[in-house]
């Protein structure tokens, strides 16, 4: 029994050791749906008419990185449904984020929520839910 304990151990202390991380999905298109399930992921877009997207992750790790795309004219809107699960949102400094993801256990986070304004410029809205995991915008 000792020596099966010794086995489980040492596939517990190795599991990912030899993982890389994922190579990147990069996209020139003007939306994305994408989903991570147990596994990380690694979107970037590079659309200069971004229009929006879905992702949808269960245990995973995703980074959606924006800082190379555009928003189309009328803005965009990502959609994430996310359980157990850390997503991490760049974009470009200049852009305003409005935030109406719901949350439970979970948190959301970023200082890049603008006061609303009278000036009507394209905007990137976040929804959705996430479920025990966390939410960055930065």
């Amino acid at each position: 029994m000792n020596g099966s304990l010794t086995g489980v151990l040492e596939a517990v202390m190795n599991f990912g050791a030899e993982a890389t991380r994922p190579e990147p999905i990069c996209t020139d298109e003007d939306s994305f749906e994408r989903g991570a399930a147990l596994d990380e992921l690694d979107i970037r877009v590079r659309s200069r008419t971004f229009r929006g997207g879905r992702l949808t992750a269960v245990m995973s790790g995703v980074t959606i990185d924006l800082r190379e795309a555009a928003l189309g004219p009328d803005g965009a809107t990502i959609s994430v449904q996310a359980a157990l699960s850390d997503i991490d949102i760049l974009v470009p400094s200049e852009w305003d984020v409005v935030c109406d993801v719901g949350t439970a256990f979970a948190g959301v986070e970023g200082r890049r929520f603008p006061p609303p304004s009278t000036e009507r410029s394209p905007r990137l809205r976040l929804t959705g839910m996430v479920v025990g995991g966390g939410l960055c915008i930065r």
